[in-house]
């Protein structure tokens, strides 16, 4: 432990040293040929942030600042435009997403909808695994799969000491799969809407500095590709621990649904809070879905922003900001004078991850103001004879490897204006490069390193790090391999994607 502490220090200080020498090296230096000042000293202050989020020199929250303050002094961008990226209204979408995450959490109704549908499940050790992929991925849709993992994962700890009681062994097939299965399923249920994971929200935000003139990618839109990818993935998922890796079987032990049950009702009826809850929240889902209109076929949809003067400015944090006041306004129906929520609830609103959004959006805007995007692109001419699908699968392989080391928040911001130059110098749709390269950013399931949900679950001692390992490097192949295809199949027509080349809006 003493010694891993000590290796732990070590990389931390050379990380902040070496970011800084790295930046203060570049800064002297001159540009290269073609390259403006203000796209060098863009490129200096991404080297930075890049090595301290790597080596974690520093919080990963912290390094968001470095934009804020070196932007300016180094001309890059002013400190007004710099400082409006932090709060841009994808960083307010999220905010308001977690006040109604926080909301399900404060009034336990996450945790009853958890029971409720496993209640239901029962059945098999296979079948109660593919309830727990289903439950998880279903609560990290809609709040943080951290949350969703601690959520679950006292309910699975739960059942195995319960099964274990009975004289059945869950130490090796059962008991593996269900606690990788869990974390797994935090990952990939986040992928499913936009506010299910941060690197969702760094594409959005990146893509619309990037290209302001593109295409608005609303709710509804991504969840159309979203929700078919998520589910695909966990189908896959569950067939690959429970019949490939540990072959959990059919028979051995039948779990009813009676412990579920009592779990269940030990929670008493739904309260009043619960209930508004519960009700705000399908509402606001609903009407993210719906706020854009919605062609089918030779039917259109109109959606419900047109009953407004303007309805371009309305957008999905709109939506998201309102029902978080609504929180706050709202009585919780028990004659106590209490709402929703309270101020109480800012005190456990995870701030680094808006600050962590806030800063990827100001890199991505200095990348493209200052030229450093276009540059790029040109020095990456030779892309041009690679053809799409191999650079597709390409991205995501690099993707997942670089996630399984570092944040996939950070990963996903560094990588957003490389892949948007590199698709201006193949002549291709940037939508092809940077949508799976932004899902396979969630797909990094080797190590504990990888994703909160993988440290969640390791820390149990469940797993031991051989297990998650190699079982995650399997599934890391299955995703690289699925997300291309997928792509071509539904992205291309949700998302209006080209395939003959550059689009108008993407110079």
């Amino acid at each position: 432990m003493a010694d891993a502490e000590s290796s732990t220090s070590t990389r931390r200080r050379l990380g902040l040293l070496g970011g800084v020498g790295l930046c203060a090296v570049l800064l002297l230096l001159p540009p290269p040929d073609g390259m403006s000042l203000a796209a060098w000293r863009t490129t200096a202050v991404a080297a930075l942030m890049a090595v301290w989020w790597v080596s974690e020199a520093i919080d990963l929250t912290v390094t968001a600042f470095v934009p804020l303050f070196l932007f300016p002094v180094l001309d890059i961008l002013p400190a007004d435009e710099v400082s409006s990226a932090y709060a841009g209204q994808i960083v307010f979408l999220f905010f308001g997403a977690f006040f109604l995450a926080l909301a399900t959490e404060q009034w336990g109704l996450h945790r009853r909808v958890a029971l409720w549908i496993l209640s239901r499940i029962g059945g098999s050790p296979r079948v109660l695994i593919l309830g727990f992929f289903g439950t998880t991925a279903l609560l990290s849709m809609w709040m943080s799969n951290t949350a969703a993992t601690v959520v679950m994962l006292p309910i699975a700890l739960a059942i195995l000491s319960h099964v274990d009681a009975r004289g059945y062994d869950t130490s090796r097939g059962f008991g593996t799969a269900l606690i990788l299965g869990m974390a797994y399923s935090a990952s990939i249920g986040g992928v499913s809407t936009p506010v299910g994971t941060p690197p969702n929200a760094v594409f959005l935000g990146a893509f619309e500095n990037l290209f302001p003139d593109g295409p608005s990618i609303g709710f509804l839109y991504w969840m159309l590709f979203g929700l078919p990818t998520a589910a695909l993935m966990l189908v896959c998922a569950w067939l690959y621990l429970v019949f490939g890796v540990f072959r959990v079987p059919t028979s051995g032990w039948q779990e009813d649904r009676g412990f579920l049950t009592e779990q269940l009702r030990a929670l008493g009826p739904m309260s009043r809070p619960e209930r508004r809850v519960l009700i705000l929240f399908s509402l606001t889902a609903v009407l993210w879905m719906f706020r854009e209109d919605l062609p089918l076929g030779p039917l259109t949809i109109p959606g419900w922003v047109h009953v407004f003067p303007v309805p371009d400015n309305i957008k999905d944090s709109t939506l998201a900001m309102f029902m978080a006041t609504l929180l706050f306004v709202i009585p919780t129906g028990e004659g106590t004078g209490r709402c929703l929520l309270d101020r109480s609830v800012f005190e456990r609103m995870p701030w680094g991850i808006l600050v962590l959004l806030g800063g990827s959006l100001a890199l991505a805007r200095g990348v493209g103001s200052s030229g450093l995007a276009v540059w790029v692109g040109d020095q990456l001419g030779f892309l041009q004879d690679l053809p799409p699908f191999g650079a597709i699968f390409s991205v995501c392989a690099l993707l997942v490897g670089l996630t399984e080391v570092t944040s996939n928040t950070a990963t996903t911001t560094l990588m957003m204006p490389i892949l948007a130059a590199s698709a201006g110098a193949m002549h291709i749709d940037p939508l092809l490069l940077m949508i799976p390269a932004t899902f396979a950013a969630s797909f990094a399931f080797m190590l504990p390193t990888a994703t909160a949900p993988n440290a969640i679950v390791f820390a149990s001692r469940r797993v031991s790090l051989p297990q998650m390992f190699w079982t995650g490097l399997g599934l890391n192949v299955i995703g690289v391999l699925i997300l291309p295809v997928l792509l071509y199949l539904i992205g291309v027509p949700v998302f209006a994607i080209s395939l003959s080349g550059q689009p108008g809006w993407a110079p």
